[in-house]
């Protein structure tokens, strides 16, 4: 009965929508990306979309351009641990 009516619910907001071409489960990649690209660990990822298996979670987590960049942006940053000077 509850499928029946999430399909209901969902065709309903395809048709309202315009977008026949958007399956229910595109939703699962633009969750886990949207969560992964807020810098939400994989973990909670998989625990969201229901996932025990972290490849899983891994295959639908698209990380954006800019989310690659600032990674990398950050690791150019310095930490308090490295600025200290050395005593001689």
């Amino acid at each position: 009965m509850l499928e029946e009516h999430v399909q209901s619910a969902w065709q309903r907001a395809r048709d309202a929508a315009r977008r026949h071409d958007v399956r229910f489960h595109n939703l699962r990649h633009s969750t886990a990306s949207a969560l992964i690209n807020a810098c939400t660990d994989l973990y909670s990822v998989g625990a969201v979309l229901g996932y025990k298996d972290s490849r899983s979670t891994a295959r639908y987590s698209h990380l954006s351009t800019e989310s690659l960049t600032a990674a990398v942006l950050r690791v150019g940053q310095k930490s308090p641990h490295t600025t200290q000077k050395k005593r001689a």
